[in-house]
């Protein structure tokens, strides 16, 4: 999804103004952003990521993953990384 993202800003920018494969690229994505298959892609991402964020506040928030000098949430991932590190290594 970056790299689309980062496409298309590459491809306003080095476009030229009043460019008529601009317009057709614009028209494409407003198209595209109306379609069903968008709204079900839009609905399936925003869930994945709601569970994905529920996940990760509930291992950021067990018992026994942060330290008593880890007190705010970047420590604690830290914290977290640092275990996993060690266990792969």
């Amino acid at each position: 999804m970056i790299a689309f993202v980062a496409l298309l800003v590459g491809y306003v920018i080095g476009a030229k103004a009043g460019s008529k494969d601009l317009d057709e690229v614009v028209g494409a994505l407003k198209r595209l952003g109306g379609t069903q298959e968008f709204a079900d892609v839009v609905t399936a991402t925003r869930s994945h990521v709601g569970h994905t964020l529920r996940e990760l506040a509930s291992v950021v928030d067990s018992p026994g993953a942060a330290t008593e000098e880890a007190s705010d949430l970047v420590d604690r991932v830290r914290h977290l990384f640092a275990g996993d590190a060690q266990s792969v290594g």
